[in-house]
């Protein structure tokens, strides 16, 4: 019972860090893309609203917004899910 129960852990551990990998490489591959996305954006938010923005603030902007990546979500989300199958087996 036990080495059934320990082998369905270490399976499901397995595939909780394998998700967590994926999610991870995607962020790291994604993620600059997505922030000179955000940038651009805001480049153009600022000419079109006529407000000067420096590079700084055009940055702070930029690393607020991509708090909310779908990137960071994902491996947010994948980090928990190890974490409780750590916790609860």
């Amino acid at each position: 019972m036990l080495y059934k129960f320990m082998e369905d852990y270490c399976k499901e551990l397995k595939k909780s860090f394998k998700a967590l990998e994926k999610s991870t490489n995607a962020a790291i591959k994604g993620e600059p893309k997505y922030r000179d996305g955000l940038k651009e954006r805001e480049e153009k938010l600022a000419e079109i609203d006529g407000i000067p923005m420096t590079d700084e603030e055009v940055e702070t902007n930029v690393a607020i917004q991509a708090q909310a990546s779908p990137y960071r979500r994902k491996v947010n989300e994948d980090a928990q899910r190890v974490l409780k199958v750590m916790k609860d087996g």
